[in-house]
């Protein structure tokens, strides 16, 4: 039989997985990377069209729930890793495994469509400023879902006579030198710019439309994310399957009180004591932003309503400022589906946001499910991203062999109306959602199942209490520990490969976090 061929677009983490997972199950893959090196967004550039973490931008979850399944990051590493440290530990990665023979950098994708006699799918490419064009049996679109900025269309924009641009756009902070500037969002992207922004810029506002939900980067001498678990996840994904509107309340008043304990009271000038629901929007990890808004170093302004003048701009509340210099917008990114033409959307009954990409499981096109996927898309609600590609890239591999049986057309069709609904139901409750969300017990399970993970030996049915009364020492730690990406390499089930080495690394990560909580949470 014929070794299918399969294009991987990005050497990001969710690329390199794929190129590994499908290699290690018998396909040949090319992977085309447009950067120089591989790591994705970590990977440092300053071409300003592409998405990148800044030189100062450290992780927003800490090593210890972080990493490959079977590529543990090393203990000498800081709690929250930077940019350069993210870059090794995934460049270490793809040596480690021998990737580089099959990456072609320097190759951006311009179009993907079917060939003349519908037999393959067609990459146009431009490799090293030269066109080319390459034929393969399948292809996985891993380019993050962070490469095509999202911009907003201020009025009077063209009034201004000050610089604009997206994050996508910020390097570094030198030329905002002595200038006053306004950030447009509060996310994790904002608060890198405001943190390099504070020491160098005369003065700096932050321009939002609601408030937010800002975490530091330790609580209480602990990493935020050590407070998640398998069982704690598996009980939050039952309620928001069976209870979804006590699930949102319940989370909503848990991040409120995490609020008020972290930070006191917050002035209601701020703008930030009614954060979104955690639920419809992601949080925010800061250290700074709420000790810089107490110093008066940093202003919290509402949105912007319109550029008034060359340097003056109109804020909802009617303020009105006439000497900005500058404005940097913090404000997210779309799914870059412009290589894929073949792409169909749609748009539910009783919604007015934007057309919707119909994705299976928001990865694959029904007619193509079979030699295409899509992980450009699928934003909230799908874990992180590092500890979940070798997950995805496992379930994608499992479908494209038939270990895990493929949907039929109509049936993945009903399944994209019915998510549809459900995201324009979210979309009624809060017009500013990511519509890729996802609903997180849907998806996360559908990717274990396919995946082959095993990961239900650690659920409340008879195989739970199989695991429990053969290991139990184990299945606490499993079920109640640090929520690593080795337990999905833990379990032999004969339909992905296992890890030898999963139970080590889990009791080694174990281990590591009796370290918390420590009397200096400043420290990284």
């Amino acid at each position: 039989m014929r070794q299918q061929t399969v294009a991987v677009i990005g050497a990001g983490s969710s690329g390199l997985s794929m190129l590994k997972t499908l290699r290690d199950d018998g396909f040949k893959v090319t992977c085309y990377e447009r950067r120089s090196q591989v790591g994705g967004l970590w990977a440092y550039t300053d071409d300003e069209t592409m998405t990148t973490a800044l030189p100062s931008t450290s992780a927003n979850i800490s090593k210890y729930t972080c990493g490959m399944s079977d590529f543990p990051i090393p203990d000498k590493y800081p709690h929250y890793l930077s940019q350069a440290e993210f870059q090794e530990y995934i460049e270490s990665y793809a040596t480690h495994f021998d990737m580089h023979k099959d990456i072609v950098f320097n190759a951006l994708v311009k179009q993907a469509s079917r060939n003349q006699d519908d037999s393959k799918w067609r990459l146009d490419l431009v490799v090293d400023g030269e066109s080319r064009v390459e034929e393969y049996d399948k292809v996985a679109f891993c380019h993050g879902y962070q490469t095509k900025a999202k911009m907003p269309d201020f009025e009077g924009v063209k009034n201004f006579d000050g610089k604009i641009l997206h994050t996508q756009q910020f390097r570094m902070s030198d030329e905002f030198k002595g200038k006053k500037v306004v950030v447009v969002g509060v996310s994790s992207t904002a608060s890198d710019v405001l943190t390099l922004l504070l020491p160098v810029a005369s003065k700096v506002y932050m321009s939002h439309r609601r408030g937010a939900l800002i975490v530091p980067k330790f609580r209480k001498g602990f990493p935020p994310d050590l407070m998640s678990n398998w069982r704690r996840r598996q009980i939050f994904s039952f309620l928001q399957r069976t209870f979804p509107r006590v699930s949102r309340w319940l989370v909503d008043k848990l991040v409120a009180l995490m609020m008020k304990q972290m930070y006191g009271d917050l002035d209601p000038a701020w703008g930030l004591g009614t954060p979104a629901s955690l639920s419809l929007s992601p949080r925010a990890l800061n250290e700074n932003i709420i000790p810089s808004l107490r110093d008066g170093s940093l202003t919290s302004l509402p949105g912007i309503k319109r550029f008034v003048g060359p340097s003056s701009i109109e804020f909802a509340d009617g303020t009105v400022l006439d000497d900005i210099d500058a404005v940097i917008c913090a404000t997210g990114y779309l799914a870059d589906f412009s290589m894929a033409t073949f792409l169909e959307t749609s748009r539910p009954s009783n919604y007015g946001g934007p057309d919707m990409a119909r994705l299976w499981m928001n990865l694959f096109p029904p007619r193509y499910a079979d030699s295409m996927v899509m992980l450009c898309h699928s934003a909230l609600g799908k874990n992180n991203g590092f500890s979940f590609s070798d997950v995805t890239s496992m379930a994608v591999s499992n479908v494209w062999r038939g270990v895990y049986p493929m949907w039929t057309v109509k049936e993945m069709g009903r399944h994209i109306d019915s998510h549809q609904d459900w995201v324009a139901s979210r979309w009624r409750l809060d017009n500013n959602i990511d519509t890729s969300m996802v609903k997180t017990w849907e998806y996360q399970s559908f990717l274990h199942e396919a995946a082959g993970t095993g990961m239900e030996n650690l659920g409340w049915g008879w195989k739970g209490w199989k695991f429990w009364f053969q290991d139990p020492k184990m299945s606490y730690m499993m079920n109640h520990g640090v929520e690593t990406a080795h337990a999905f390499r833990y379990f032999e089930t004969g339909k992905r490969k296992a890890w030898p080495g999963a139970k080590e690394a889990i009791i080694h990560m174990n281990e590591l976090v009796k370290m918390f909580p420590i009397k200096d949470e400043k420290e990284k």
